[in-house]
């Protein structure tokens, strides 16, 4: 019924207490019912990685180094670049026209902000990386990365180029070892039977693009595929089919059975999913929505008549 929706699931939803399932255990009588693994959940959470906390060291070198009246000018350039500066003295002037008087030439002020560009934004990265220096093994990939990226046009100076280059180094040790424990934690989900917590984990490697070993690919889409039966609850139907989708095993999960009568909730999951499951999809005659195009249109044909190529001489 109704009230036995989703009742007794674990926080990813594999095992469940109660419910239909264990109606129909009952009906078959105990003797067919299988012992349920013990959950695995009183491992500590890992902690969430911090973000990176830049100190304003050398930003504040650049700063103090400048004259009193060009300091604005930089602020409003570590603020938000060249179009933080104009709009500023766009404002300035409509204030200046307003009170009657004269207007400011933005042409040598607009010069002065591009002038400091550089050394300013190099001066907020060198900032950012030895945050991520001192924070290595604690601040997010995402934000160590994104000080990776930035290195180039931000290191123009020897002492620059050796400071990006340990960025690198550290983060190079940090994907590996952070994929190594990735791997590790998925094979002991799937060896847990956690197929859902499995399968969202699988779509998160920390080193992207790296294949799953392929007897554990095979053993996850295995399990994926066992936990898509006919008398599987619709709801955790849909939940396991969501994680399946983001899944690198995705392609290899085939259902054991669909539903007898797939509800609306159902079909409106399935259809959603179905550019990223094509094949289960079609199982429940849905095809998935056509791509659209991202090629630039091609160019009308032009009004004057084509000029044909002479004809090479033949001897």
């Amino acid at each position: 019924g109704g009230d036995r929706k989703g009742r007794g699931r674990g926080r990813d939803g594999d095992k469940r207490e109660g419910g239909d399932a264990d109606k129909r255990g009952e009906n078959r009588g105990d003797k067919e019912r299988s012992p349920r693994k013990p959950r695995n959940d009183d491992r500590p959470a890992k902690p969430k990685p911090k973000r990176l906390r830049a100190k304003k060291v050398h930003r504040s070198a650049v700063l103090e180094a400048l004259a009193p009246e060009q300091r604005p000018v930089a602020e409003q350039v570590l603020r938000g670049g060249l179009p933080a500066v104009r709009k500023a003295l766009e404002e300035q002037n409509v204030t200046a026209k307003t009170a009657g008087q004269p207007e400011i030439d933005p042409a040598p002020l607009m010069k002065l902000a591009e002038d400091m560009l550089p050394s300013l934004k190099a001066a907020e990265w060198r900032d950012r990386a030895e945050a991520a220096i001192a924070g290595m093994n604690e601040i997010s990939l995402a934000d160590i990365r994104s000080v990776v990226v930035a290195a180039d046009g931000n290191t123009r100076s020897d002492e620059a180029k050796a400071v990006a280059d340990k960025v690198r180094a550290g983060l190079l040790i940090r994907v590996e070892l952070e994929q190594s424990e990735w791997l590790s934690e998925l094979t002991k989900t799937v060896e847990d039977g956690r197929t859902v917590r499995a399968l969202r984990l699988s779509s998160r490697p920390p080193k992207a693009g790296t294949p799953l070993p392929a007897e554990l690919l095979t053993k996850l889409a295995g399990q994926a595929s066992e936990g898509l039966t006919p008398d599987v609850n619709q709801q955790r139907w849909a939940t396991v089919l969501d994680a399946v989708s983001y899944s690198p095993a995705r392609g290899q999960v085939v259902p054991v059975g669909l539903p007898a009568e797939p509800g609306e909730e159902l079909l409106a999951a399935v259809k959603k999913l179905a550019s990223r499951v094509p094949a289960i999809a079609e199982l429940f005659g849905i095809k998935p929505a056509a791509r659209r195009s991202k090629q630039r249109p091609k160019p009308p044909p032009s009004s004057k008549p084509k000029t044909e190529a002479p004809a090479a001489d033949t001897p």
